[in-house]
């Protein structure tokens, strides 16, 4: 009886751990999938600002131009389009599909939605198996990569399951899958009348596992939250420059005081500080 009443409680602690790392590896998901919606989206709409202005400022610095070259050439690391693309696609494929939020993480049709959610947590998290950053790659390549690493690996990698491992991934609540077999472990063979003392010692162990997941899961989740905040920050205020500038600077460079090429400089600071956050990445250390 004893023994027993030990096993139901070790399977209940075990159910309840894979619970809470399922929902903690879902709100990773969607803070994954909404960090590269506001990548793309704030990234295409500063690159047209950018642009625009120049178009209306005379003999603009050669510096501005190249770090709005600099911003195109990050938004197709992450995209695996070239501008033309991204900028035709930009409210049907990428951020469209990106703002699907849970859905687009949550096993809705991965032959749709797989290749942007692959991308999403590619660029967020991921390396080859070559190890080569996915967000290096470009296109058919980056989004194989992605599914590769959400599958553990390439096929040849021992235990990976690969391309096809990762889109089925997608469809669960964990981004690579961590540790999602403890669900198994408690509804399957956990539930035989025999070894009752076995059962639950290893239900508790499993649990145990499991739990110490979550708040690495968590911190994660903090971590590209992060990301996400400086993304907007740095957009935000390269529009709130550009608009300053837009009513109140000369139409020509020349023109300009000290003070407005001072400012203008910091302004081209912040737009290659914004491709540069477009690479960062997020060590999960699990």
């Amino acid at each position: 009886m004893f023994k027993r009443t030990y096993r139901k409680e070790a399977q209940q602690r075990l159910r309840s751990a894979v619970d809470k790392y399922e929902n903690v590896c879902k709100c990773l998901q969607d803070a994954a999938a909404s960090l590269y919606q506001k990548r793309v989206k704030r990234g295409v709409d500063t690159i047209k600002l950018c642009e625009s202005y120049i178009n209306t400022l005379a003999n603009s610095p050669k510096e501005f131009s190249k770090v709005i070259a600099e911003l195109k050439f990050q938004l197709k690391e992450i995209t695996g389009k070239d501008w033309q693309l991204i900028d035709a696609d930009t409210n049907k494929n990428f951020v469209a599909g990106s703002t699907a939020g849970a859905g687009l993480v949550a096993g809705a049709g991965v032959a749709f939605l797989g290749p942007t959610a692959a991308m999403a947590f590619a660029t967020t998290f991921g390396t080859a198996s070559t190890g080569v950053a996915i967000s290096s790659l470009s296109g058919a390549a980056a989004t194989n990569a992605a599914l590769a690493f959400l599958g553990g690996g390439a096929l040849t990698t021992v235990g990976g399951t690969g391309m096809a491992g990762g889109s089925a991934l997608l469809a669960m609540a964990g981004p690579v899958g961590w540790a999602i077999g403890g669900a198994a472990l408690a509804t399957s063979g956990l539930v035989l009348e025999h070894e009752n003392k076995k059962i639950g010692k290893e239900a508790n162990s499993r649990a145990f596992e499991i739990e110490g997941l979550i708040p690495k899961v968590n911190a994660s989740r903090q971590e590209v939250e992060l990301i996400e905040k400086e993304t907007i920050r740095l957009a935000d205020l390269i529009y709130s420059e550009i608009q300053y500038f837009q009513k109140n600077a000369p139409k020509d460079y020349p023109e300009f005081s000290q003070l407005f090429k001072e400012r203008l400089a910091v302004l081209i600071n912040s737009i290659h500080a914004l491709s540069q956050s477009l690479k960062k990445t997020v060590d999960l250390k699990l």
